[in-house]
């Protein structure tokens, strides 16, 4: 089948939009997954006990699902009394992800300023771009225990910059990294006082606890983005929420879709929300599974990351190559890192003690 390379030339897209440095993947030659590896390369919560539960979530659907528009209001009741929030605090959208784009949307104009980590969930850069913003980046350095950003330097960024939007993952990906409750309030501050908006994601949440979410009502200027991708497993239903402040929720509202989500997920995620002890006791499977493939690394000397996602780092040194072989068709993780305060090390999503153990035991015969 042809396809046209016709010139536009009726018109163009925005400046920001045909910027060469604003790339994505190609929607069409993406590669497929082997069904027959275990897949610890995204993030995603692939407890084989949750996803049965969901499952049966998935079997007890309404029929009509497929065919009707979403009913969004009985699940913004549902989700706000689960978090203690009043509904009118919370966006839904596909995923964190759209809830990060909502703000950028909303709040951020060509020539504004952005801060946000280095490295960190590339649709920050991408929408920074998509946007016209002008980005101050922060990089975390290389220590002995992993990337590094000390809080002082984040508030010394903010005054010095005083940005429109300051984006803030916590846990940051790929880092892993955390800013304790007592740093994230100085941050949220410096950024009240520089008169930004702050986004903190919270897309790891409860693999991390820890949560501002609750302090909306405190600051006005801080959003939370969270998403059921991962605690949940429930990636690939796209949903997700933001949580806003009584002031600024209504301005992300403006610029949502007609429809926020789609209704197989409205119908999934308000049976789910019934039962948290599933989620929760699937976060302790996998920081069990995680907490095992550790100690087992560290055993043989090797280097770890403690981080704080649904993910973890080690370092095969001299092995590596070694190690890679004997995991080659059986396992997908992400090998290494060309940001330097990553380098030399591999990342794994979390899993099971169970699914790990053979992992572990091909990693250690191949040391």
């Amino acid at each position: 089948m042809q396809i046209s390379n016709t010139i536009l030339e009726i018109t163009s897209a925005r400046p920001d939009v045909e910027r060469p440095d604003l790339t994505r993947p190609d929607w069409v030659n993406g590669l497929e997954r082997p069904t027959d590896a275990l897949w610890l390369d995204k993030n995603e919560n692939l407890d084989p006990i949750l996803a049965e539960w969901n499952r049966k979530l998935v079997s007890e659907l309404d029929p009509r699902s497929i065919g009707t528009y979403p009913e969004c209001a009985p699940l913004y009741r549902k989700l706000g009394e689960s978090l203690d929030l009043h509904p009118r605090h919370l966006l839904l959208t596909p995923g964190s992800d759209g809830a990060i784009r909502a703000v950028f949307e909303a709040f951020i104009s060509p020539g504004d300023r952005v801060i946000h980590t280095v490295p960190t969930f590339a649709m920050y850069s991408v929408y920074s771009k998509m946007y016209g913003a002008q980005v101050t980046p922060l990089e975390y350095e290389p220590s002995e225990q992993g990337p590094s950003l000390s809080v002082d330097r984040f508030l010394e960024k903010i005054k010095s910059t005083k940005p429109k939007l300051v984006c803030l993952a916590n846990p940051d990906s790929p880092t892993g990294t955390v800013f304790n409750s007592a740093e994230l309030r100085k941050i949220i501050e410096a950024a009240g006082q520089a008169k930004a908006l702050i986004l903190v994601d919270e897309a790891y949440h409860p693999f991390y606890e820890p949560s501002v979410v609750q302090w909306v009502s405190q600051y006005p200027h801080l959003v939370v983005a969270r998403t059921f991708a991962k605690a949940w497993g429930l990636a690939g239903l796209r949903i997700g929420y933001a949580v806003a402040s009584a002031s600024v929720a209504p301005l992300l509202h403006k610029v949502r879709s007609m429809y926020e989500v789609n209704t197989l997920a409205v119908d999934i995620l308000s049976r789910a929300l019934d039962h948290p002890d599933q989620m929760l006791a699937s976060v302790k499977r996998l920081n069990d599974g995680k907490a095992f493939f550790l100690k087992e690394m560290e055993q043989k000397k090797l280097r770890v990351l403690q981080g704080h996602g649904n993910f973890l780092h080690v370092a095969f040194g001299k092995s590596a190559e070694r190690v890679f072989k004997a995991l080659d068709g059986h396992v997908l993780f992400r090998k290494d890192f060309s940001e330097p305060c990553l380098k030399g090390f591999s990342r794994f999503s979390s899993t099971t003690q169970e699914i790990f153990k053979p992992v572990v035991s091909k990693v250690l015969e191949s040391l």
